[in-house]
């Protein structure tokens, strides 16, 4: 047993990755649940929020109805701020927090369309509770593939309960669709109420939020930490997502002996375009850092703020070029469109934002 745990760790490390720790001293792996549960569990809360709607009848006839949608968020500051989904409090007219069975009036501070992150903040004196955080690590590696984890959601409305599972990829694309930033996927069911719960492994460190189902493989996707705390950061501090566009797009290909990341896509008059950008230009490193496939580059380039300038190392033909790309924020459009996607396939009335008449027609960009 020694010698294979050897070989693991040494297999992690050779991959840039730290090894997840084992039970030690004894301690069993129903030890570690337990006590990532206990320690978890009074810092996820109920989030619910009501929505007054308009609906079309067969008769062709509108009527309003209120709508009650139950989720899951968590506790992210003393001062009773939330991290939640988008998907539960979008087009609220009200919105409450349910902790240790005290139901707390809350208010949106705001959230981001594309990762369908959520703030919320428990009104009055949540202060003096002294109630437990979880805590973000802005600088938390993408947990490797096979790491367990835990997590801890108010699914079906029920009282917090644990699920156990493993992190099962890394994707950056799914449906054919491009994601915002590199999403961890698991093989946690997320059932009705379990989006926004936070998701643990099993030293109990935060490694993610849940934020999207994936029924036709019994999984979930959860945005990992360092995505997390860039998101909390941009809603906490300007009210909105702050994006970067580069006006780029790459591709994964073989190379003799590994994977190349080559550019396939560069928009006339981006910010790439004006670096000197061309199609087939093989990107090798970004700021410093080592690329090896298009997941890196697109977990790199996330972080990259609207004005920064992001120094990328790339191959044309036989010629090593160091190209300079000042970014640029993203079109509000983009975020528009992503917004649609938020609310239901009806029109949301009051205090809410009004969707399209059919919400599946919001596109995002490439």
């Amino acid at each position: 047993m020694a010698a294979f745990v050897c070989l693991f760790a040494r297999s992690y490390a050779q991959n840039g990755a730290s090894a997840p720790e084992f039970p030690k001293n004894g301690e069993s792996l129903q030890s570690k649940l337990y006590k990532v549960y206990g320690a978890g569990k009074d810092s996820v809360v109920k989030v619910l929020a009501q929505k007054n709607i308009l609906e079309m009848g067969p008769d062709g006839k509108e009527s309003a109805r209120t709508l009650l949608d139950v989720g899951t968020g968590f506790l992210i500051a003393k001062d009773g701020t939330v991290m939640t989904s988008a998907y539960i409090t979008y087009g609220a007219d009200k919105l409450w927090v349910e902790w240790h069975g005290i139901l707390l009036d809350a208010k949106s501070v705001g959230f981001d369309p594309l990762t369908t992150v959520s703030v919320v903040k428990i009104e009055g004196d949540f202060k003096s509770k002294d109630a437990p955080i979880v805590q973000i690590d802005s600088t938390a590696d993408l947990p490797p593939v096979a790491t367990m984890l835990v997590a801890v959601s108010y699914e079906m409305g029920l009282p917090p309960s644990p699920r156990f599972g493993l992190a099962s990829g890394h994707n950056i694309e799914f449906g054919g669709s491009f994601l915002p930033t590199v999403y961890v996927r698991t093989n946690l069911a997320a059932p009705s109420g379990a989006t926004g719960g936070a998701v643990f492994d099993l030293n109990g460190k935060f490694v993610g939020m849940t934020i999207a189902s994936l029924p036709e493989i019994g999984g979930s996707f959860i945005l990992p930490a360092k995505a997390a705390a860039r998101i909390r950061d941009d809603i906490l501090l300007s009210g909105e997502p702050v994006y970067s566009w580069f006006g780029l797009r790459a591709k994964d290909a073989d190379g003799l002996s590994e994977t190349k990341v080559v550019v396939d896509l560069v928009v006339e008059n981006a910010p790439a375009k004006k670096a000197g950008f061309m199609v087939g230009d093989e990107i090798i490193e970004i700021n410093g850092k080592k690329v090896v496939n298009n997941t890196e580059l697109r977990d790199c380039t996330f972080f990259v703020r609207p004005g920064e300038t992001a120094v990328f190392k790339v191959r044309r033909a036989e010629e090593i070029l160091r190209l300079e790309v000042l970014a640029e924020r993203i079109s509000p459009d983009v975020l528009k469109a992503a917004e649609s996607k938020l609310a239901p396939s009806v029109r949301i009335t009051g205090a809410g934002k009004k969707s399209d008449k059919d919400a599946s027609e919001g596109k995002t960009a490439e």
